[in-house]
């Protein structure tokens, strides 16, 4: 299942690093990035795509614990599509 997260944080050097981080020791896998500096040049918009099989949760509540996030969304959860 695919999750997409939208996430601002704080425009420190090691914040992408711990965003991944968190992410793999939850178990889930990257399947996509973006990074866009907001105009106060101190704080990232990034939008995280996600996919994995355990529920969601477990990754959102372990990455509002982290400094850097100010704010975080779950904008969608779809059923990744394999072709045959």
């Amino acid at each position: 299942m695919n999750h997409v997260l939208n996430i601002t944080a704080t425009n420190t050097p090691a914040v992408v690093e711990r965003l991944l981080q968190v992410t793999r020791y939850r178990g889930y896998e990257l399947a996509g990035l973006q990074l866009t500096p907001r105009g106060d040049a101190k704080s990232l918009n990034i939008t995280l795509t996600v996919s994995g099989d355990k529920p969601i949760h477990l990754l959102t509540s372990q990455l509002h614990k982290l400094y850097d996030v100010q704010q975080l969304e779950l904008v969608s959860a779809e059923l990744a599509v394999l072709s045959a």
